[in-house]
């Protein structure tokens, strides 16, 4: 029960903040989803129920992934690599890689959003996931250095880029932060630490993390490519339509159970075949396993129905309004979207798993608060960033450019196991609620602000999109500067020993005898 007790009260301090921030917006009448034609005067049952959602949602998934998704991956990770059959392991890796992201709720929200057909999209962003994750265990297991790697594909990235149309920037770099989402990361993260246990007989801590960097990466470069081959693309005006709050829900939760359904199909197929045929765990861990893929099951569903239910809509009434108050309300625009920056990540369930996985692997000397603080703060300036690029209709890549530049730089400059971290937060901080909360909110902004230009559909497509690239570049920058204040942190505290043991030993008084 205590352990209940501390899940769901850690739900309450995840989902509050977000939900603090809209009620506050709505009720002192800055901004009142209920003033939105389109929502029918129903912006307030919409939050309040999208509200109950989302904590029950958050709570059951945390008890879910801690029995069933991260003990899979890890179970998984640490059976392959043991047996030391290459070419399986790679096949099935790839595998893996590709249905499981085909299958995540995030990449089919992004998909329905953008103006590309859909199921090609889709497929072409698993097919990165795929060759990418094969290449991040064969990193591991060679024990090939994570920050060489993340340059050459950076590098090559950018190459391709420059040859890319204006108008498919943004989604190229969205891609790469919703294919990490709650149903992959618990997987993909003990996946690596399954595989760094079992090519080190223990637990590499540095070697651990770094295979979500690579599945959020792989997309960038796959979709890029697929960017090249496509003509210029304009984007439609999105209303969201919410007459009856009942049938709003059913739909939601309709759609989320196929899609939540479908996402975990794979991995729970794949595992239970693998285990009968290689594992043979005991069957009170199978049950475990099943009891807990049932809370995950639950607890996605939930969050995914109040969040694409009741928040989203909620979201772009928000972005609207408070365009919509003029130039003179500039800052209370940019200030709301630092604030949903800060809480908005705290909701995002995959980051709930990865704070509490580094401070597991790090055994303490990463803290989760200090993780939370840092993502928190990353993610706020990442959404202010996002809304003045929209304000101001200039490229992504003023953001990314010298933003990839700089993390890149400081991969160099930090312990390995904060550049794994750090690059693997940027996947995992924008997951559904970026997609469906953050995203809807900027495109909202976007709409208002142009709904009379003759170029609107070009305006909204290249800007509007790209809020999702920056809540997943930001957390590589962040993370690493707290990588390399800890280190200073330590060599003051070494200098300071030193200094004290050279002055202990120049204040001894030797005595010779007579």
């Amino acid at each position: 029960m205590k352990i209940w007790g501390k899940t769901f009260f850690n739900a309450f301090l995840s989902s509050a903040p977000v939900i603090a921030i809209v009620a506050i917006l709505n009720f002192t009448g800055i901004a009142p989803v209920n003033s939105i034609a389109s929502l029918h005067n129903n912006g307030t049952m919409l939050f309040v129920i999208g509200s109950i959602l989302l904590f029950f949602g958050i709570a059951f998934f945390s008890i879910g992934t801690d029995n069933a998704m991260y003990k899979i991956g890890e179970h998984v990770g640490a059976s392959m690599t043991s047996r030391k059959n290459l070419v399986a392991l790679i096949l099935v890796t790839f595998l893996l890689g590709l249905f499981v992201t085909i299958a995540e709720p995030d990449l089919a929200v992004l998909a329905n959003r953008i103006p590309v057909t859909n199921w090609l999209f889709i497929l072409v962003v698993g097919l990165g996931v795929g060759i990418f994750l094969v290449i991040g265990v064969l990193r591991i297991l060679f024990e090939k250095s994570l920050k060489v790697w993340l340059l050459a594909f950076y590098g090559l990235l950018f190459a391709i880029i420059c040859l890319v149309d204006q108008s498919f920037l943004g989604i190229t770099f969205d891609s790469g932060g919703v294919t990490t989402g709650p149903v992959t990361v618990p997987f993909i993260l003990a996946l690596g630490v399954g595989v760094a246990t079992s090519r080190a007989g223990k637990k590499s801590s540095s070697d651990s993390f770094g295979l979500t960097a690579f599945c959020s990466v792989g997309p960038l470069i796959i979709v890029a490519i697929f960017g090249l081959l496509t003509k210029k693309i304009e984007a439609t005006k999105t209303v969201y339509e919410v007459k009856d709050v009942a049938e709003t829900f059913i739909k939601s939760c309709t759609k989320s159970l196929m899609s939540v359904g479908i996402a975990m199909a794979p991995i729970v197929l794949f595992f239970f075949i693998y285990e009968a045929i290689f594992i043979k765990l005991p069957k009170k861990e199978i049950l475990r396993i099943i009891v807990g893929l049932l809370f995950t099951f639950i607890g996605l569903v939930m969050f995914l129905t109040g969040v694409e239910g009741g928040f989203t809509p909620i979201a772009d009434a928000i972005g609207q309004i408070l365009l919509a108050k003029g130039h003179n309300y500039l800052w209370l625009l940019l200030l709301v979207a630092g604030a949903i920056g800060m809480v908005v990540v705290l909701c995002e369930p995959a980051v709930q798993v990865l704070v509490k996985q580094v401070e597991q692997v790090s055994d303490g000397r990463i803290k989760k608060t200090n993780m939370l603080i840092a993502l928190s703060l990353g993610i706020g300036v990442a959404v202010v960033l996002s809304i003045i690029r929209i304000i101001y209709g200039f490229s992504i890549l003023y953001y990314v450019v010298p933003g990839y530049i700089i993390a890149l730089a400081l991969s160099f400059a930090v312990p390995d196991i904060y550049v794994g971290i750090a690059f693997d937060s940027g996947g995992v901080a924008s997951g559904p609620m970026t997609s469906a909360f953050i995203l809807p909110f900027a495109i909202g902004v976007c709409q208002k602000l142009c709904e009379d230009r003759p170029d609107f559909g070009h305006y909204v497509i290249t800007n509007g999109f790209g809020t999702v690239a920056l809540v997943a570049m930001m957390p590589l920058i962040v993370i690493q500067l707290l990588g390399l204040n800890a280190m200073i942190e330590q060599k003051v505290q070494i200098k300071i020993a030193r200094k004290r043991v050279r002055e202990a030993n120049d204040n001894q008084i030797i005595h010779f005898g007579a």
